[in-house]
């Protein structure tokens, strides 16, 4: 059966506010705050909003956090996409985290008034209240960089509160770190698919790693760095001591399971279920339909592609490699690649597929959709039902490894053979059929007695391990969401810019395409369709050789390294606080 607890749709009516005198007296006669908070369970029901902040695969017709950032060098959305480009006037990515900071502060506020609850309960719900707390400083963090950190219950008239210039974001993430930390070490661990200590420790080592680089790559502030990486080493540490979680063979289960319950890599996800045709949708998302409708889908780019090693286990430009026929792209590679893309259609503007099926890039993201559900009721979006990760155990080793690789970077110590082995190797072997990675040294690794050479692409000057280690993390984790947070806290920018590297909007090979048209089109289902319509239908690179998602003058993505790395205080928010000051280049 699944887990009810990741999607509770309840409201709760609590005052917030007092007032003097007769008026501060506790109805008799319905519930109050004064009456709400009777037992433990009033705790957990409050919390279960708070839940509603995991996006996963998102509801209705949002997409959630899976294969819905454009602002990426893995795939290509269905629209033109660009860092934002002027000041907006509010943003519910400011006001909606602190609307759930709090919630979380109130939840925290509360745990005193619950009688006779023991100190491991209430601290339970203390680590709970703070789990969440952290969570959105960390959101806001990452978006605007200095925030105000809040851990009081805001009331309207706290004129002080809302009146404070922002905290510099070292000190956030210090305390973001500080509550992750409490939850970590007095939640319990449960197995019934609500926040838990592995939770906490999965969100820490998360947001350690990001700020640790942030402090590394952008403050060159090597004392902070290592601060933060130590914390996300130990994190991920506490997880894989605990032997709750294994990687197992089946990468697409992960995906496009309807029930995610006792699947031994999920440390938290998101449940979607449908109770039937004609009946209530209780929670559904348009997932799988983003990837199998006549709409254009979010195709691979030709950078993702190429990102994925050879089966032997070493980068491509190691090797052999070919673009020249779909068959040569995914033939000999690691086998994330072809649960990632489809190896076998094409499927770009003019030369739809099935259904009407067509992608930006040519290339066909199905990594989401669920076959055996075809034809059912919960095929077609809205109604998708697979549950959505939202700590994975694959994120934790990947985390483990780059921080340990991060420290030895920064002369903190050395990483080890034994490191790679209980992290990345085992998702390598699992999940991409690839031969492990061997430690060689400071800033070294190798792959069967072959030493990982330089790749030219790497033009930020990272050691080829970190480098290797990237690329190991983008293979794992395409399309999950984490791309842009990553090229973000690396200071990777750039690789989201269209004049420096055209291979982040670019897709298939033209002599890719024509050899498919040639040998399908005879098909029944491409007999009516022309070359042309191919050519007519699509944007082409500056050298007409690659399929382009948008080749032109107008939508020339350019990211300035000044701005373009934080969002802006939306300007209402300064309006009503002048002591928020704006992010530099705004």
């Amino acid at each position: 059966m699944k887990n009810k607890y990741i999607i509770v749709l309840l409201t709760i009516a609590l005052s917030l506010t007092g007032c003097e005198g007769y008026l501060d007296r506790t109805p008799l006669d319905k519930n109050s705050d004064a009456t709400n908070w009777t037992s433990e369970s009033s705790l957990e029901t409050f919390s279960w909003k708070l839940y509603n902040t995991f996006d996963g695969y998102g509801s209705g017709w949002s997409r959630g956090q899976y294969l819905s950032n454009g602002l990426t060098d893995d795939y290509c959305p269905d629209g033109y996409s660009y860092p934002t480009q002027n000041i907006p006037s509010s943003s519910s990515a400011w006001s909606d985290p602190y609307s759930w900071i709090r919630r979380a502060n109130i939840l925290l506020d509360r745990v005193d008034q619950i009688p006779d609850l023991s100190d491991e309960e209430a601290n339970h719900w203390r680590g709970v209240a703070r789990f969440f707390r952290g969570k959105e400083h960390f959101n806001l963090v990452r978006t605007y960089g200095d925030v105000v950190w809040i851990d009081t219950e805001v009331n309207i008239d706290d004129t002080v509160t809302l009146s404070r210039a922002r905290d510099p974001r070292v000190d956030v993430m210090k305390n973001v770190c500080a509550d992750l930390q409490f939850a970590a070490e007095n939640c319990k661990y449960t197995t019934d698919n609500t926040v838990n200590n592995m939770c906490a420790d999965a969100l820490l080592a998360r947001a350690a790693l990001y700020e640790g680089a942030w402090q590394k790559y952008h403050e060159n502030n090597t004392e902070n760095a290592i601060y933060f990486y130590t914390i996300a080493k130990n994190a991920a540490n506490d997880i894989i001591n605990s032997g709750h979680y294994s990687i197992h063979t089946d990468y697409l289960s992960n995906y496009i399971s309807k029930d995610l319950t006792g699947n031994t890599e999920m440390i938290l996800y998101k449940v979607y279920c449908y109770t039937g045709e004609g009946a209530k949708v209780t929670c559904a998302h348009a997932m799988q339909g983003w990837c199998n409708s006549s709409s254009k889908t979010w195709g691979l780019t030709k950078s993702a592609v190429e990102s994925f090693a050879n089966s032997n286990g070493l980068p491509i430009y190691m090797g052999t490699y070919s673009d020249a026929t779909i068959q040569d792209v995914f033939e000999n590679r690691d086998e994330r690649l072809s649960e990632i893309a489809s190896p076998t259609i094409l499927c770009p503007v003019g030369w739809a597929y099935e259904e009407g099926i067509n992608s930006s890039t040519g290339y066909w993201t199905d990594k989401f959709v669920d076959w055996s559900d075809y034809g059912t009721i919960t095929w077609s979006a809205p109604y998708n039902t697979t549950d959505a990760p939202i700590f994975s155990y694959s994120e934790v080793l990947e985390n483990y490894a780059e921080a340990c690789a991060e420290l030895e970077d920064l002369g903190e110590g050395s990483m080890s053979q034994a490191d790679l082995d209980k992290s990345v190797n085992i998702v390598r072997e699992k999940h991409g059929n690839l031969p492990p990675l061997k430690y060689e040294g400071a800033g070294s690794v190798s792959v069967n007695g072959t030493v990982i050479t330089k790749d030219p692409k790497n033009t930020v000057g990272v050691s080829n391990l970190l480098w290797e280690l990237r690329r190991e993390r983008r293979s794992e984790l395409m399309c999950d969401g984490f791309r842009h947070d990553d090229l973000m806290r690396w200071k990777m920018g750039s690789f989201i810019d269209f004049s420096k590297n055209p291979e982040c909007y670019e897709g298939a090979s033209k002599s890719a395409i024509t050899a498919y048209y040639n040998a399908t089109k005879d098909n029944d289902l491409y007999k009516d369709k022309k070359y042309s319509d191919i050519e007519n239908g699509n944007f082409w690179n500056g050298d007409g050789e690659y399929m382009s998602a948008f080749n032109l003058e107008e939508n020339n993505r350019v990211f300035d390294e000044v701005k373009n790395y934080l969002e802006p205080i939306p300007s209402g928010q300064i309006t009503l606080n002048p002591n928020l000051k704006q992010n530099p280049g705004w």
